[in-house]
């Protein structure tokens, strides 16, 4: 059996050190040893990191001030856009009150043309309740005037009107059914459709413009608008209370007329 020889492998630097001597220079074992250019270096190089993070520093520092500037630039913002809603909100508020100002000039004017027209009416009924009920509620009518004026009192206006081709036309619709019907039931039920009409235009009138009182903080005027509305919803059903009576006597009164025709025949 053949013995095996492991060859060993030598390191170069321990066989030079093996042979040679090793030299320190005196500096390296005297106690006044001073730092070598390797230690400036590493001493550099801690003063290097130094730097380093003194420009992090810096540029954190540069962060939080862009921070700050763009949250002063947010409150900018919202303090913007807080006055632009509030000059918003005015103007609106500045509308609904010329909306509101311009249908009290409408309904002022309104109402002072039907006292005239309800005098007409009433003298031209044939029904005495219907003859009645106009008396009545253009006594109401004059009401409303006064009442709308303490209104423009309150809101710090000359009481006046304005010309309402609305309320024009419904008019003109009552004078005409008495030109157009002889003095029975037929007009009186005509006189009714023209009345009523005057009625709900009056009563979308009123109710818009206690909404826009109350919205606009005019609690006197309001309750003023209220009144008027409550006595002009009256006046309506009355109206409608009254047209059965008169639409029965004009149906009565057609058949007579055609009995009368048939006998005649």
């Amino acid at each position: 059996m053949k013995e095996t020889r492991v060859k060993k492998h030598h390191n170069p630097v321990h066989r030079d050190l093996g042979k040679s001597k090793l030299f320190f220079p005196e500096e390296l074992l005297s106690n006044n040893f001073k730092p070598t250019l390797s230690m400036k270096r590493t001493n550099a190089g801690s003063s290097g990191s130094s730097r380093l993070s003194s420009r992090s520093n810096s540029s954190n520092g540069r962060s939080q001030s862009n921070n700050g500037r763009s949250s002063n630039g947010s409150r900018s913002a919202s303090s913007s856009s807080r006055k632009t809603q509030a000059t918003s909100s005015g103007s609106a508020s500045e509308d609904l009150e010329k909306v509101l100002k311009n249908t009290m000039k409408d309904i002022y004017y309104a109402e002072k043309q039907l006292v005239k027209a309800l005098n007409k009416m009433s003298k031209a009924a044939n029904n005495e309740e219907l003859k009645e009920g106009f008396e009545q509620h253009r006594e109401e009518t004059e009401g409303h005037v006064e009442k709308l004026g303490q209104a423009f009192e309150l809101l710090g206006m000359r009481a006046a009107g304005k010309n309402c081709p609305a309320m024009d036309g419904l008019i003109e619709e009552g004078a005409e059914a008495i030109e157009e019907y002889e003095k029975g039931p037929a007009r009186d039920a005509a006189l009714i459709v023209a009345a009523q009409k005057v009625e709900h235009y009056e009563i979308a009138a009123y109710g818009s413009m206690h909404a826009f009182a109350e919205v606009l903080g005019h609690d006197d005027c309001a309750q003023i608008f209220q009144e008027i509305l409550d006595e002009e919803s009256t006046t309506d059903e009355k109206l409608t209370m009254v047209a059965e009576t008169v639409n029965q006597e004009a149906m009565d009164a057609s058949e007579t007329e055609d009995e009368e025709e048939m006998e005649e025949a």
